[in-house]
């Protein structure tokens, strides 16, 4: 070791000289913050933002169609849900319908409520298939995640809870936007139990250390002051809005404030000890721990605050808030490792309180250097394996999306969660929002034929269990909206008419009956008509014979008259005639001659009728043959028409029994093939009702819901996601609603983004992180390689402790590991981590100028049993982590505390000797370091000072 004396740095003396006013600040500000300000809890959960960025192709969607359909302006959705221990009733109906007014009524929390179960063409698809569940979709104020959003989520569950349901029948409020509040709630409400286990941990560790309760004072006093300090001023600029805020981000700042924290109180403690021990003075041992820490504990806070400020660069809001409030915290806990805790031990120094009461031993890690010194290669071989034993299950590692594995079964969400599945598919809660957008108006049958096209596209593809849009509202092929179908309602019409063709038919058999019986009369008629006309003709043969005589008669009786006129003339004239009676009979004889002239001129005109009847009755026998063979022939037709009219009939009564067939057998089969809806359809009630819920006002959108087959919260369910845009554009490709606009939103595209968005944030950070972690340890080290082996192998720890991981917790306890454990426990490995290793090169250069071998060996004996000691209390502060209900937290803190085990007890013990044994002087390059030390008599000449590590 050094052997001059210890100097005095300016900012040591001024903290020993203001050690009471230092701890009275320290603890006003504690005080202060926390006391005037409201809890940083509160003001987390107050400044909880989106836990996806607005800009994600998941939440724009959502927006979208929020937008379009005229419903929301936010991205929340919840699920109730509705389990009876029976088929559900009308009494069952009659809550439901009470609830959705209610929730209509609140306005303020609740922006649109999709009544599918409270419609008879949309029910089905929301009623569970044994009858007995039902749910509703609810988009709720505020974006998931947001403190409104868990507000109005907190409101549904006030409007459920204030009418008790049916008897039997039990409502859940889940889905997304419950799920994100739960965690919050769950994450804050364990934020004091993790506190209570962490200080209780850092108690019984600082006791394993030390042996006294006095002495544990110093680390664990100022570490609890800088925690109540660290949540006061975080809380106080996320309440005045200088930074942002998250429930996780809070408790990564408890957790590593308490860790670190405590970390460099053991590590100036450790450096005092050590001081005296050797002899010095407890002011001079002051002063030694404080110049020989100072830097190491600036480089580590600001490796781990850097590293954590580069998550300020991602987007996702897990990450991002976390950035600034772990950094500031650090920076305040940077301070007070070197101001409050300081002063502490100064205080206390004056009465002899921080002394070591044991003689510390050393022997283990100097055997251990020794060892390292003398056989580097079969350790590094060995410790190299050890990490990698655990490194090998980083392959198998298994992502998960799903946030109700990491909360306890009984959290409200998870109640319903259960219920669901016990009536619906895995996913039902999950399932995805799809939007295809138009520049025209599609509501008509051409539109209506593209948007089928596209759900049957997505029916189509693996790990799809259920689409639901306007043309398929249940689920399903919507029932008899096929071309078969249609095709049957024609034949259906002919149908209902063959009663009237065979009627019609026989109709015809009995006219072609009737017919033939009028041929016969006919026939008849023709033979007594022709007889008739033979009588005739010889009646007027005799009719004119008689004309001849009545003529003759007549002429003759004209001469008679003429010769008795006389004698005539006196029976006229003779007034008393009618009493002589005489004179009455040849009066009544010359008027009997007077009628023989009127018979003779009727006779004459009964001859000329008889003659036209004559002449007339021929023709009219000929037109009767004519007519009796025009109705032959009329017969005939009739005869000809019934048999192919009939056959028809018979034929066409198969065929409609085939049409219906066939329409019956696309109902029955449920095929979606030959999709149509005539334009009259679009006049239907059900038909106008499905198109209020799955298409805008404007009818230029449509929207399509999509369960998934499996689990959603799962990389199945991203899979799923990422079939869905190609699938909709193929079906799309050339129809009427070619180049139309999708969006997908909903929970495995919300996990696409997230995956896609840890990949890219984790690049950034590592990237930045890594930047910085080397620059910082090139200062201190002033060594380039240095400077890339100690992130290096902090790096290859970490792959171990992650597998390790992956072992604990996806194989053996079989919860696999929440998606943001990987980014996030990298950089804090990766920053914690490199303290350790920092410390030993540190202390390392310090000794070097007696050889590397040889100050590798004082090296690791002085800082063995601190750094030893440290990592166990900062593993072990993560580990309290899994006090926690939120198994998210506690896999961060389990993996944390394995990495850091990793790193103190394998990698800073034997990896990194191992490679600056066998780098050599190429460890400190571009420094110039001797392998060896030089001989006394060239010590004197050349005393190298390095202004950073050398004493002064």
């Amino acid at each position: 070791m050094s052997a001059h004396r210890a100097g005095r740095p300016f900012f040591a003396r001024m903290v020993r000289i203001l050690a009471v006013p230092i701890i009275v600040f320290w603890a006003i500000l504690a005080v202060c913050t926390n006391t005037f300000v409201p809890q940083v809890e509160r003001v987390a959960e107050e400044l909880a933002g989106p836990l996806v960025p607005h800009y994600a192709p998941s939440q724009v969607a959502m927006l979208q169609i929020g937008q379009k359909f005229q419903e929301s302006t936010s991205t929340s959705m919840t699920m109730l849900v509705l389990e009876a221990d029976h088929p559900l009733a009308e009494a069952d109906h009659q809550y439901y319908d009470d609830l959705v007014r209610r929730l209509r009524a609140d306005t303020a929390h609740v922006q649109y409520v999709m009544d599918t179960w409270g419609r008879p063409i949309t029910a089905a698809g929301a009623q569970s298939l044994d009858g007995k569940s039902a749910y509703v979709l609810l988009r709720l104020a505020g974006d998931i995640g947001q403190i409104q959003a868990n507000d109005s989520v907190n409101a549904v569950r006030d409007i459920v809870a204030k009418d008790s349901p049916p008897q039997g029948l039990k409502v859940y409020v889940s889905g997304a936007a419950p799920l994100a509040a739960d965690t919050v709630n769950i994450a804050n409400s364990s934020l004091n139990n993790i506190t209570i286990v962490t200080i209780f941990l850092i108690i019984f560790m600082l006791l394993l250390v030390y042996r006294s309760i006095t002495t544990l004072l110093v680390p664990l006093f100022g570490v609890l002051v800088l925690m109540l300090a660290a949540k006061g001023v975080i809380a106080t600029l996320g309440h005045f809005g200088y930074i942002e805020l998250s429930s996780f981000a809070v408790n990564m700042v408890v957790s590593l404030t308490l860790g670190a924290g405590t970390d460099y109180g053991i590590f100036l403690l450790g450096r005092y000890h050590e001081a005296r021990l050797n002899g010095e003075t407890r002011e001079d041992a002051y002063y030694s721990a404080y110049r020989g820490v100072s830097h190491v504990i600036i480089g580590s806070g600001l490796t781990i605050a850097g590293a954590c400020f580069c998550l300020s660069f991602a987007r996702l809001n897990y990450f991002h808030t976390m950035g600034p409030a772990v950094a500031i915290s650090m920076v305040l806990t940077i301070t007070g490792a070197l101001t409050l805790v300081p002063a502490l031990l100064s205080l206390g120094s004056l009465f002899g309180l921080f002394d070591p009461k044991r003689t510390v031993k050393a022997r283990l890690y100097r055997r251990i250097g020794t060892s390292v010194v003398r056989w580097p290669k079969p350790i590094l071989v060995a410790a190299v394996t050890i990490v990698s034993l655990g490194a090998v299950f980083v392959p198998t590692y298994r992502v998960s999306y799903d946030d109700r594995a990491y909360q306890p079964t009984d959290a409200p969400a998870n109640q319903g969660f259960q219920a669901a599945e016990r009536h619906f598919p895995q996913s039902k809660l999950f399932s995805e929002m799809l939007m295809i957008e138009s520049d025209h108006d599609m509501r008509n049958s051409a539109d209506f034929i593209s948007l089928d096209r596209a759900a049957k596209a997505l029916m189509r593809l693996p790990g799809v269990a259920m689409v639901q849009s306007i043309t398929r509202p249940m689920g399903r092929a919507l029932e008899h909206a096929s071309l078969p179908y249609l095709f049957t309602t024609q034949g259906s019409g002919n149908g209902m008419q063959l009663p009237f063709v065979r009627q019609s038919n026989s109709n015809t058999d009995q006219q072609a009956q009737i017919m033939a019986h009028t041929i016969t009369v006919l026939q008849k008629m023709i033979t007594l008509t022709q007889k008739l006309a033979d009588e005739m003709h010889d009646t007027v043969v005799t009719m004119e014979d008689m004309q001849q005589v009545t003529d003759q008669m007549n002429s003759e009786v004209a001469n008679l008259d003429d010769f008795m006129r006389p004698l005539r003339n006196y029976f006229y004239w003779e007034p008393h005639c009618f009493d002589i009676p005489a004179c009455w009979a040849f009066r009544s004889l010359f008027d009997m001659l007077d009628s023989v002239d009127s018979l003779a001129g009727d006779i004459k005109d009964a001859v000329a009728s008889l003659e036209v009847v004559d002449k007339l009755l021929p023709q009219m026998v000929s037109q009767l043959k004519i007519m009796a063979d025009d109705m032959q022939g009329l017969q005939a037709l009739i005869v000809n028409t019934y048999g192919p009219s009939n056959i028809q009939a018979d034929n066409t009564d198969q065929t409609f029994d085939d049409m219906i067939n066939v329409g019956n057998d696309f109902d029955t089969a449920r095929s979606d093939d030959f999709f149509y809806i005539p334009r009259e359809a679009f006049d239907n009630e059900d038909i106008k009702t499905g198109m209020e819920l799955m298409m805008s006002p404007d009818g230029k959108a449509a929207r399509l819901i999509v369960t998934h087959e499996g689990n959603a919260m799962g990389q199945e369910g991203i899979d799923h996601v990422e079939q869905f845009p190609d699938a909709i554009k193929v079906a799309l490709k050339e129809t009427s609603l070619a180049g139309a606009k999708i969006y997908i939103g909903g929970s495995g595209s919300n996990n696409r983004d997230i995956q896609e968005y840890a990949k890219s944030d984790l690049l950034i950070a590592a990237i930045a992180a890594f930047v910085l972690i080397f620059l910082i340890m090139m200062f201190i080290t002033r060594s380039l390689v240095a400077a890339l082996v100690i992130p290096g192998t902090v790096a290859f720890s970490f792959a171990g402790a992650f597998g390790l991981s992956v072992l604990i917790w996806q194989h053996l306890i079989g919860l696999p590991l929440h998606w943001l454990i990987l980014p996030l426990t990298f950089i804090i490995l990766v920053a914690v981590g490199s303290d350790y290793n920092l410390l030993l090169i540190a202390r390392l250069k310090e000794e070097v100028h007696a050889g590397i071998n040889t100050g590798l060996v004082r090296a690791l004996g002085s800082t063995g049993g601190v750094v030893t000691s440290a990592g166990l209390v900062f593993a072990f502060t993560m580990l309290a982590m899994l006090s926690s209900d939120l198994r998210t937290i506690g896999q961060v803190g389990s993996t944390v505390c394995i990495g850091l085990l990793l790193d103190t007890l394998i990698v800073r013990s034997f990896i990194v000797p191992c490679l600056v044994r066998l780098l050599g002087p190429w460890f400190w390059w571009p420094t110039f370091i001797r392998q060896r030390p030089l001989p006394p008599r060239l010590r004197a000449r050349s005393t190298p000072v390095d202004p950073v590590t050398t004493p002064v």
